[in-house]
């Protein structure tokens, strides 16, 4: 499929998206947001950037590291590479760097919980008041937050006539409380790999979405849980979000032997917010000889919830984001059971992979029932066992279903999520 274009043809719109000045802010690290700024400086808007720390391949920091002994070079320019996207143009990138580098530094350090997220929370105001205060005095027409890190440029926004967006990532922080709480009476084993959130930032998040103009989500998860709370409908806009269909890729091995068991690969954070308990209770019940689950990613919380498991599955703690591609390759299947989410990147990735992706509807994938794989509901182990055994078992339904997984990976490119959120703007950045 024809990737869209994402600069316009009209010069009469090439001319209005010049004329645009969009302001993007995000007090961290997200490539999600990189995404969104490299999209529209391609599709022609005048758009900047303020973030805590971003990193210039030709940079004053680049020369300075350049500088540095080998081994010791390559491992900061690893770390310093999470922060930096091609597509973004260095010169229109503004840094407030102290408070995110206070982050950085505590959570090195090994400060968590509500200790961490409080730091969090201190970091995100004292951007965000200065980003307020760049609005008030440059009034773009546009400007674009991130939940959490939003309400004061928001406001800035509306004083100055300019559109205020937000882009809710992850579903509403009630939904997600009520998650939780449940979550943690139902297996108190895996209480501590989840948490709540200070209750000042509980309120800016309801906050932020009473006052934005415009909301940006990824999926209909994400915009039926802010529905369901009070948000009018009216002020959302579903934007999934894309992959990279040159990087992950079907493997282009045959078929796995069906005397092996079915290689069931999960990839994100093992909380249980990702519903991991679930995961694990349908890998016990398979059996080792029907499955191997990979698990890769961080272990949250006490090793000891994850210790009556031990036979069920192989963890792999991290792998590089440059290598990760060559694990979905080497996997049949991919399983994602979350309970609460945006739009969960993994799942585009499986997709492109040709991986046949069993989830559910928290997870905001753009997985179809039946087709791409399976939807499940949250907390069922017994539709994981059934969904999961049922791919084993068919390996004509898997073959059909990595066929359809890639094409439907095909219609969610990044230049796809670039050329839809550049059409959205162009509407909510004319006057009235």
């Amino acid at each position: 499929m024809n990737a869209p274009a994402v600069r316009p043809a009209d010069p009469q719109l090439a001319a209005s998206r010049a004329a645009t000045r969009v302001l993007v802010h995000h007090p961290g690290s997200n490539h999600l947001a990189y995404e969104l700024v490299a999209g529209l400086q391609e599709g022609g808007f005048d758009c900047s950037f303020a973030t805590g720390f971003f990193y210039a391949e030709n940079g004053a920091v680049a020369r300075l590291v350049a500088r540095l002994p080998g081994a010791l070079r390559d491992r900061i320019e690893r770390e310093l590479r999470r922060r930096h996207h091609p597509g973004v143009a260095a010169g229109k990138v503004s840094l407030h760097p102290l408070p995110e580098l206070i982050h950085v530094g505590l959570n090195r350090l090994g400060v968590r919980g509500d200790r961490l997220a409080r730091v969090v929370g201190w970091r995100n105001d004292v951007i965000d008041a200065r980003v307020a205060a760049r609005v008030r005095r440059e009034r773009p027409r546009v400007v674009i937050g991130h939940d959490g890190s939003a309400l004061l440029a928001a406001r800035a926004a509306r004083e100055v006539g300019a559109c205020a967006v937000l882009n809710q990532v992850v579903a509403h922080v009630d939904a997600a409380l009520e998650l939780f709480a449940e979550e943690a009476a139902r297996s108190p084993e895996f209480a501590e790999t989840i948490s709540g959130l200070p209750p000042s930032i509980v309120a800016r998040h309801r906050r932020e979405l009473a006052e934005a103009d415009r909301i940006l989500v990824p999926s209909e998860y994400v915009r039926d849980s802010l529905s369901a709370r009070g948000v009018s409908i009216d002020r959302i806009a579903v934007l999934p979000y894309g992959v990279d269909i040159g990087r992950f890729q079907p493997s282009s091995q045959p078929p796995p032997s069906p005397r092996r068991p079915l290689r069931v690969l999960f990839v994100g954070t093992l909380s249980q917010r990702k519903g991991v308990k679930y995961l694990l209770e349908a890998a016990r019940l398979l059996g080792p000889d029907k499955v191997e689950l990979v698990l890769v990613g961080r272990m949250i919380g006490a090793e000891a919830a994850f210790a009556p498991y031990r036979g069920a599955f192989r963890h792999i703690r991290h792998v590089p984001y440059h290598e990760v591609h060559a694990l979905y390759r080497d996997a049949d299947v991919f399983v994602y059971p979350s309970l609460h989410e945006g739009s969960a990147f993994v799942t585009y990735e499986a997709l492109a992979s040709g991986l046949p992706v069993v989830t559910t509807l928290n997870a905001g994938s753009v997985v179809r029932d039946g087709e791409e794989g399976f939807v499940v509901p949250i907390r069922d182990v017994d539709a994981l066992v059934e969904r999961i055994d049922l791919l084993r078992r068919d390996e004509a339904m898997r073959q059909a279903m990595r066929v359809k997984a890639r094409a439907r990976a095909e219609q969610f490119t990044w230049a796809h999520y670039r050329a839809r959120l550049c059409a959205l703007i162009d509407g909510w950045s004319r006057p009235g």
